[in-house]
């Protein structure tokens, strides 16, 4: 696994975020951030890659916009770890705020782990 600079490491979650949270965006293309290996860790739910593009399926559907905001980002090799908030407004209307504290494993530029923690602030 080869390491990332801080600017490598947040173009790459910047792009992935914007392309996860683009309901116009179709879930196949989220193969240029993630590995289909890609294993996640969410609040201790497991999900392979599969099941993440599902999961995505039902974001895309479910919200008119959103967007990410990192508070801080380090980078330590091929670990990217951050502390990011989600605020999102969904099809009915309804709004939510997300704290999400998450580690992430990069590999030949994909992320093939993610292991985070979720708070909701709002919603």
């Amino acid at each position: 696994m080869t390491g990332l600079t801080n600017d490598q490491a947040r173009t790459l979650l910047s792009e992935a975020f914007a392309n996860l949270l683009d309901p116009n965006e179709s879930v196949e293309t989220l193969s240029r951030y993630f590995s289909a290996a890609c294993v996640q860790e969410v609040d201790g739910e497991r999900m392979d890659y599969a099941q993440f593009l599902d999961h995505a399926r039902g974001i895309k559907r479910s919200i008119r916009w959103a967007r990410v905001t990192f508070e801080a980002l380090i980078v330590e090799g091929s670990t990217v770890a951050d502390i990011h908030v989600v605020e999102s407004e969904r099809t009915d209307g309804a709004r939510m705020k997300l704290k999400v504290i998450a580690f992430n494993t990069v590999d030949q530029g994909k992320i093939v782990r993610v292991d985070e923690l979720t708070r909701l602030i709002q919603g």
